[in-house]
């Protein structure tokens, strides 16, 4: 892993130091070398093109906004919240170390893929390009002059959608779902244009096709699979999935289309 590829993982794993003397980092590596990594962005095709008159999926402030600020959380464990609705279970009431490994490795390989793809056509973020935007979520400097394209939060969201659908088969059409409605967060939260967010899904849908064939992806998902059959035996449910359904519902069905 490149040092520019570390520092993401860092970043996107939480484990930097945040101020004051030096803490530990953990390095997570993605399953994908760096010549898998350069085939699937050459297959890719070039950013659709936008316009400041785009529009923008949910209003400020309504329910599909909030849902959209916790969909931020990109890193694992807490990501894996994000389907516990579609489950039916509690990801959160105990360690998973199985399904935190497995989300972080294909969000480390997403990350690599965007980056590459991101510093072959940069595509400014909403916020940047457009005054008075509001994000759903803080930004600064760094994060406002950030690449659009493609949205790393389609490309995770989907492949981890893929992800739950191997895991779970029987709630494939919800978690896919989910997986979706992570990526289209990007765009309620106006950190991506909704071109982004497309690109971004079927490119999670690839990514996820490669990582398949990798022996250490395969055993972090036959781990995976005993975690999730035994947190969905809790039968604990998430308290937040009232609101999730309502905020959906919002939504509407049209809005998860596949890309």
């Amino acid at each position: 892993m490149s040092p520019r590829a570390a520092l993401a993982a860092c970043v996107l794993l939480g484990a930097c130091a945040t101020g004051g003397g030096p803490a530990p980092v953990e390095t997570v590596h993605g399953y994908l070398g760096a010549a898998a990594i350069r085939s699937l962005a050459d297959a890719a095709p070039e950013p659709a093109a936008w316009t400041p008159s785009d529009v923008f999926p949910g209003e400020p402030g309504a329910d599909r906004w909030w849902l959209a600020t916790a969909h931020a959380q990109l890193a694992a464990p807490e990501a894996a919240q994000h389907f516990d609705c579609a489950l039916g279970t509690r990801f959160a009431r105990k360690p998973r170390p199985a399904l935190t490994r497995l989300m972080n490795r294909l969000l480390v390989d997403a990350d690599g893929l965007t980056r590459l793809l991101a510093d072959q056509w940069p595509v400014p973020r909403p916020i940047k390009v457009i005054e008075g935007l509001e994000p759903c979520q803080r930004v600064n400097d760094a994060i406002r002059d950030g690449p659009s394209w493609p949205a790393v939060g389609a490309v995770a969201g989907a492949a981890w959608g893929e992800m739950f659908a191997v895991l779970a088969p029987d709630r494939g059409d919800d978690v896919r779902r989910t997986g979706r409605e992570i990526g289209l967060s990007r765009a309620v939260c106006r950190m991506n244009w909704p071109g982004d967010v497309a690109a971004g899904a079927a490119l999670g849908q690839r990514l996820y096709a490669a990582e398949a064939g990798s022996p250490a992806f395969a055993a972090d998902l036959e781990a995976a699979r005993a975690e999730v059959a035994a947190a969905r035996a809790e039968g604990l449910t998430n308290p937040g999935c009232a609101a999730e359904r309502r905020a959906l519902g919002q939504a509407g069905r049209g809005a998860t289309s596949e890309p």
